[in-house]
């Protein structure tokens, strides 16, 4: 754990304990926290506009989750879903199709406070302040379908 010379801890320092008490596993590499996905937690990397409709596809159905913005442009964001571990080769070729990255066991993503290049990773909306809802992957799989599919993409 880091202490700033104040004698308080750092951003970074409070955002890992954070998380580690969600049980996630997070290295510190310099400014930067990153999420080693596992058995618990995964993620799927969207471009923002994608993105938005997937989140409010979730959301009126009650599973929306925490999304991280990465920084720079185009945007993308990451929605953090349960394990893809187990996840359809199908259901990644279909997501890869239209866009999307799947981050399964063992991806490192940036989690805020992270800084990167182009900018500061942010939560969309407010941070979690409690273990927050993960949505299961397949739901995520199928909103990015449906929402892909009304437009046409893939």
């Amino acid at each position: 754990m880091t202490v700033v010379s104040d004698g308080g801890l750092d951003d970074l320092s409070v955002a890992a304990e954070r998380f580690h008490s969600w049980e996630w596993l997070v290295l510190r590499s310099g400014s930067r926290l990153l999420l080693n996905t596992d058995h618990h937690v995964s993620a799927v990397e969207l471009p923002s506009g994608i993105g938005g409709e997937v989140q409010h596809y979730l959301a009126v159905r009650m599973l929306a989750g925490p999304v991280l913005v990465l920084p720079g442009a185009p945007a993308r964001w990451l929605i953090l879903t349960e394990s893809a571990d187990d996840a359809s080769q199908v259901n990644l070729i279909r997501l890869r199709a239209r866009g999307a990255l799947t981050h399964r066991r063992g991806t490192l993503v940036p989690l805020p406070p992270s800084r990167l290049e182009r900018g500061e990773v942010t939560w969309l909306g407010h941070a979690p302040d409690e273990n927050p809802f993960l949505p299961p992957f397949s739901a995520v799989v199928a909103s990015v379908r449906a929402v892909t599919e009304s437009a046409g993409i893939g």
